[in-house]
């Protein structure tokens, strides 16, 4: 992605959102440096937070449901020691595919873009739950997919954070159906 890469060769910081559907697959993208996942406060959070640890990927425990406020806050902290943000805004239980506030909120403290990412698998499987969680299966090939970033002025009004919200969720969708896309069987 042309924009993630100017962002990042000027040094800034960023936000990465992308569907908490796909999380599974995202510890694998190359990142642009340190960067701490927001993960939920839920017992399924404290497995997450392992492994993501193992991978080289810190974590700051809240949630829109569990410890919203303090995630918020502890996501502001970590970007203020010089850490890249990573978050699923519809997790950790939904609505599928409808980004929350928070990263938005988010986006207006720190002043910093918001990179939609998605990925797609050849083959895969899908779970039977609120997100249909995927699961790739092994020696699959997967695609990642960076979105145009939306920009959340610091001074922005409810409205206005309301339009980022459906802009960042509009650009979401058309990125995850561009990778799905990609690996549909032609008849």
């Amino acid at each position: 992605s042309e924009p993630f890469q100017k962002v990042r060769d000027q040094g800034r910081l960023i936000i990465v959102a992308f569907w908490h559907q796909r999380l599974l697959m995202m510890p694998f993208v190359p990142r642009p440096g340190k960067t701490g996942m927001l993960i939920s406060q839920h017992r399924d959070g404290e497995f997450i937070a392992r492994a993501i640890k193992f991978l080289g990927i810190d974590s700051v425990r809240g949630s829109t449901t569990r410890g919203g406020p303090s995630g918020l806050r502890g996501m502001n902290r970590y970007y203020r020691e010089g850490g890249n943000l990573a978050i699923t805004p519809d997790g950790p239980q939904g609505p599928k595919h409808v980004v929350q506030m928070g990263v938005i909120e988010l986006a207006r403290l720190t002043g910093s873009p918001i990179f939609p990412l998605t990925c797609g698998a050849s083959r895969k499987r899908v779970l039977n739950n609120w997100d249909h969680f995927i699961v790739p299966i092994p020696f699959c090939r997967i695609v990642y997919i960076w979105g145009e970033p939306v920009w959340v002025p610091r001074d922005s009004k409810r409205e206005e954070m309301e339009e980022k919200r459906l802009l960042l969720q509009d650009r979401l969708r058309q990125i995850t159906e561009e990778a799905d896309r990609l690996f549909q069987k032609v008849p």
